[in-house]
């Protein structure tokens, strides 16, 4: 059987050994068992955060908001006109009242009317209330659906 030294008589043989002119952290078992707890709570907390972090990472990886968009939301959205103004509001209310109504939203305009803006301030808005969220460019679908047929090689 092994033999086994508890953490007070450790720190009495330790106090013997050390020169005197270093003083030891904690003078008693107990100060020693506290430090450890208040330690492994520190690291606790720190691999919580991290794996926060790292499931955040991986909701925002699969939700198609790209890199540019991710700092999208209502609040930095620039509304230059009333058919803006009525997009903004209309995706502000799907947002905030997301789950009592449609399930999905769909943007149309020309190039440069803050689709893109919009629809990333809806999923950064419902990925933050803890929703699953894809957001899909219509050229980004149709490569979808044609990488579905496979060049016409696959029984679709």
């Amino acid at each position: 059987m092994k033999n086994v030294i508890g953490t007070g008589s450790a720190l009495d043989r330790l106090k013997r050994i050390i020169p005197a002119s270093v003083q030891p952290k904690f003078s008693t078992a107990d100060e020693w068992r506290a430090w450890q707890e208040a330690e492994g709570r520190k690291r606790s907390e720190e691999l919580d955060r991290m794996n926060q972090k790292s499931r955040t990472e991986k909701i925002f990886g699969r939700s198609g908001i790209q890199d540019l968009h991710r700092s999208c939301t209502f609040a930095n959205y620039e509304v230059s006109g009333e058919g803006q103004r009525k997009a903004y509001t209309m995706a502000k209310s799907y947002a905030q009242n997301f789950g009592s109504g449609f399930a999905s939203f769909v943007f149309s305009g020309g190039p440069g009317t803050g689709k893109n803006h919009l629809a990333a301030a809806i999923g950064n808005h419902l990925l933050a209330g803890g929703h699953s969220v894809l957001v899909v460019t219509i050229p980004d679908l149709m490569l979808r659906v044609r990488e579905c047929y496979d060049g016409g090689q696959s029984e679709a």
